[in-house]
């Protein structure tokens, strides 16, 4: 890959994580400038360590199950010594108190959370965490996914790849911050990442499996509706080189199983799904406008074509829709508002700007451990 495609990953991943160091460390200290500029010269050294010394570490494996061992535990540990309650973040209660809410017989839709608002992930992404709602903590999830994430990394790629993914993660405030706020965000587009991961890895073409890449496509869509664009990206110029017939049947399949995770909350109450004031589609578009959700598709559609054959690119590609479909309704928000100076106040949530760590971590875990890629599917 080109030696500037390079470097653009590793700033983009440095300037995501700094964001998050000016944010959070400005409210403690005014020498906030310092420890973000030490924390640059500190990614730009581990990186430099990276590069030449894992390619010639011995039993890398044993290495990385200890260190995923370590992650584990702090990571577990980190959340146990917050009290969730005093969290100033509540995605984690918009998927417990829903979850409440539904089991004991209440309208889940209408649950508030800690902070008293209300849930926005759709009803897939809702139910996939029964599990972590069963053991009390559905922050829990993203500690799960991570692990599932690395391992994915370790199948599909080696070793080496797996350890620099698991480094990279561990020297980013920016994870840090969503497993220690036990936030689903991340955890939702690394969902995504692995199963397009395990996609391209198994050669899974769009035109012979339109079926079953459309109930993905869905169900994905019913989690958030931004970790659909991951899929898009891999399977767009094939999409565009499908007959009418087969697009719109994608497109009918797509349609109908998103749909089809909504009716039981329809039925059960559908005005307050529908036509509530803070339903899940009002507060997962409150962030953008029209005009931005336009300008983003056109851009989406000629990276598409672009694409075509480059799907190495994938990865960096991803990343940088998932930036700028953020960094456009930030601007659009400014625009509007005539507000210019404010990234940091409440109106500009930059945790969103984090999901598209996942795929600048594992591009450039690629290039660090110096592994070859898989021969990515063919669009045609």
């Amino acid at each position: 890959m080109n030696p500037i495609v390079n470097r653009i990953l590793l700033l983009l991943y440095t300037a995501i994580n700094v964001l998050f160091v000016e944010k959070y460390v400005s409210r403690l200290t005014s020498y906030h400038w310092v420890v973000a500029i030490g924390y640059v010269v500190w990614i730009v050294f581990a990186v430099g360590i990276i590069w030449h010394f894992l390619p010639k570490c011995k039993h890398i494996s044993k290495w990385l199950w200890g260190l995923l061992g370590c992650f584990v535990c702090v990571s577990i540990g980190l959340q146990y010594s917050i009290d969730p309650l005093s969290l100033q973040v509540d995605r984690w209660s918009a998927i417990h108190n829903f979850l409440s809410g539904m089991l004991n017989g209440h309208y889940p839709y209408g649950q508030q959370t800690h902070l008293g608002g209300y849930g926005s992930p759709f009803p897939v992404w809702q139910i996939l965490h029964l599990p972590f709602y069963a053991v009390g903590n559905v922050g829990l999830s993203m500690i799960a996914v991570t692990v599932l994430f690395i391992w994915t990394v370790y199948r599909l790629y080696s070793a080496r790849v797996a350890s620099v993914v698991l480094i990279l993660l561990s020297l980013s405030p920016a994870f840090w911050y969503e497993i220690a706020v036990r936030s689903d965000l991340m955890t939702n587009i690394m969902v995504s990442a692995i199963i397009v991961e395990w996609l391209m890895h198994r050669r899974i073409q769009l035109e012979d499996h339109v079926l079953g890449i459309g109930i993905l496509m869905g169900c994905m869509l019913s989690t958030r509706l931004v970790a659909i664009i991951p899929l898009c990206v891999v399977y767009g110029y094939a999409f565009l080189q499908m007959n009418w017939r087969k697009q719109c049947a994608l497109i009918l399949v797509v349609a109908l199983v998103f749909v089809a995770t909504f009716l039981p909350f329809v039925f059960w109450k559908g005005s307050t799904l529908l036509f509530f004031e803070y339903n899940p589609f009002v507060l997962q578009t409150r962030q953008g406008n029209i005009g931005v959700l336009l300008l983003f598709a056109l851009a989406a559609i000629g990276i598409t074509i672009w694409l075509r054959e480059r799907l190495a690119y994938r990865l960096i590609t991803t990343g940088l829709l998932l930036t700028g479909l953020v960094t456009l309704a930030f601007v659009a928000k400014m625009w509007q508002d005539n507000v210019w100076t404010e990234l940091f106040s409440p109106t500009f949530d930059i945790t969103y700007l984090s999901i598209a760590l996942p795929f600048y971590v594992l591009q450039l875990s690629l290039l660090l451990a110096n592994s070859d890629r898989p021969t990515p599917v063919s669009n045609s």
